[in-house]
């Protein structure tokens, strides 16, 4: 970690997990222990990798009403990691522009609830948190959150062939989605948002997968939701032709 967590009072503790609940369901943080929590290598077996694969195939298939085997598993297997990006991206995200202060999620602190939905469930019991700047915000959150979620790409590239170009720029796709979000309630917050996902973007291992384009961002890979049937191409995909995401 670039620097000590800077120490934060159990009342400002409380503050600043109740302002991150208000920007909306993805950036509020899931604090509250639970029995059933495991490590997130519980999460990370072959096995359980595997199964929440299937579920996201089944859950997409639902949604455009195709039988699964339409759903390619390495499609499944990014919108999976996608999904799981934007959940524990955007807590860091919000937290870091609205609060000068982030959450460190990482593998130390975060824990991983198993549950019947296809979408992982996380828990963190005992929230640490390390004030910011918009010089510092970029590399706290590549030094901690983003260590958890390359190591699922890992897992996904390892079990299913999925390229660590995908699993990368999904990163910074998610980042760029949690501020366009954020935007909506805190239009203020739009354009260091932008500066943030940029910054993100220069940090390792997300170096190179995401550009802005006159202002607009466009990511250098795609997440292969376009194989779905009916699902046409992301707003920020790098296959739509002289993209203005």
């Amino acid at each position: 970690m670039t620097d000590t967590p800077a120490p934060v009072h159990r009342g400002e503790c409380a503050r600043y997990l109740d302002e991150l609940s208000t920007l909306g369901g993805y950036f509020a943080l899931p604090v509250h222990p639970d029995a059933q929590s495991q490590s997130l290598a519980g999460l990370f077996a072959d096995d359980v990798v595997t199964d929440h694969v299937e579920r996201t195939r089944d859950a997409i298939a639902a949604s455009v009403g195709c039988p699964p085997e339409r759903i390619s598993l390495r499609m499944a297997a990014s919108s999976l990691q996608l999904g799981v990006a934007a959940r524990l991206l955007s807590p860091a995200i919000g937290g870091a522009l609205c609060l000068g202060a982030v959450p460190v999620l990482d593998q130390r602190s975060l824990r991983w609830v198993p549950g019947a939905g296809h979408a992982p469930q996380f828990t963190v019991p005992a929230p640490v948190w390390q004030a910011v700047d918009p010089q510092t915000s970029a590399q706290v959150i590549a030094e901690s959150v983003v260590p958890v979620l390359t190591e699922l790409g890992a897992r996904l590239n390892a079990l299913l062939s999925l390229s660590p170009r995908i699993t990368s720029g999904n990163l910074t796709s998610a980042a760029n989605g949690a501020v366009t979000v954020l935007a909506l309630s805190r239009p203020e917050q739009e354009a260091p948002g932008r500066a943030l996902v940029r910054a993100l973007a220069s940090t390792e291992p997300l170096r190179g997968t995401g550009e802005f384009v006159d202002g607009r961002f466009r990511r250098r890979s795609c997440c292969l939701y376009y194989q779905a049937p009916r699902a046409g191409l992301c707003g920020d995909c790098v296959l739509i032709p002289d993209a203005t995401p």
